[in-house]
């Protein structure tokens, strides 16, 4: 047999005692659940009070989709800052290192401007056609 673990108790100025009811037609439902789903939050209830009043955790839970483009922005920014390490050491390129350097910036750019658009949804970022 297992234990339920309790809850804490909820200080009486933090406790919901209203209801509030909202009738939604089938596509909103689906619209709701799919932003909901999105954001990471288990209950529906949470998303709408975390939109509507700014409620709950800070952030919310990042999907599992969400959290691996996260952590692949994250591995971009670091070699962009690798790189300007380097370069604030006063490392000297040559000619050679100089078109190196271009073209891992312009490799960084197109990555981080997939991500972005991966992370906000490809019809939310203007398109700058991935020129440096």
């Amino acid at each position: 047999m297992t234990q339920r673990k309790k809850r804490a108790t909820i200080a009486p100025e933090r406790r919901r005692t209203r209801q509030i009811v909202v009738r939604v037609n089938a596509a909103e439902y689906a619209e709701l659940t799919r932003r909901q789903a999105a954001s990471g939050r288990r209950r529906l209830a949470a998303y709408i009070r975390s939109v509507v009043c700014g409620a709950g955790r800070a952030e919310p839970a990042r999907s599992g989709m969400r959290a691996r483009l996260y952590s692949e922005l994250a591995r971009t920014a670091a070699n962009l800052n690798q790189i300007a390490h380097h370069l604030n050491e006063g490392h000297i390129l040559g000619a050679t290192g100089t078109e190196e350097l271009a073209r891992v910036v312009a490799d960084l750019y197109r990555e981080v401007h997939t991500l972005r658009r991966a992370l906000v949804g490809a019809d939310d970022v203007s398109d700058t056609g991935g020129e440096v």
